[in-house]
C-alpha cells in the first residue's frame, strides 16, 4: 500500500489533531483537480475518489501539527505527486531537536507507521471494502 493523501480531520475541544492517511495499491491517480497550483486556490476537495483507497489510516488525539499539500499558497498536489514537495509534513519548531516528520506521495504503509511509531504515535488502520463504495 502507499500513501496518496493526508486529510486533516479537525481538532478536539483539546485542541488535539485528527487525520486520515489514506493509502492505495496504485500512484497512478487520476484527479484533474491536483493540478490547480496553489492548492489552496479551490475550495473544492481534492482528496481522490472512493475508487483509488484501498486502506485508511486515522491519527487520532494527536498534539502532532501537520502542514498540508492541499493548503499550500505555493504547491499543487501535483507537486507532491511529482516529489517536489511531501504531502504533508511537520510544522517547524526551533525547540524541538527532533527531525521533522515528514510524509511523501507513494511512501509505503509500514514507512508511515514506523515514522509515527517512532513518536509513540499509532496509525488505526480502516480497509476500504468494495461493498462500502
Amino acid at each position: 500500500m502507499h500513501l496518496i493523501y493526508v486529510n486533516e480531520i479537525g481538532a478536539d475541544y483539546k485542541g488535539q489533531k485528527q487525520y486520515e492517511f489514506i493509502f492505495s495499491e496504485s500512484t497512478e491517480i487520476d484527479n484533474g483537480e491536483w493540478f490547480v497550483i496553489p492548492a489552496s486556490a479551490t475550495s473544492r476537495t481534492k482528496s481522490p475518489d472512493i475508487e483509488y483507497i484501498n486502506l485508511v489510516g486515522l491519527l487520532k488525539n494527536t498534539e502532532l501539527q501537520l502542514e498540508l499539500i492541499q493548503n499550500s499558497d505555493y504547491f499543487g498536489v501535483i507537486d507532491a505527486v511529482d516529489g517536489v514537495v511531501a504531502l504533508a509534513w511537520e510544522k517547524f519548531d526551533f525547540e524541538n531537536e527532533e527531525q521533522r516528520l515528514t510524509f511523501k506521495f507513494g511512501e509505503s504503509i509500514e514507512n508511515v507507521s514506523k515514522k509515527l511509531k517512532q513518536r509513540d504515535y499509532i496509525l488505526i488502520k480502516e480497509e476500504i471494502k468494495i461493498e462500502e463504495i
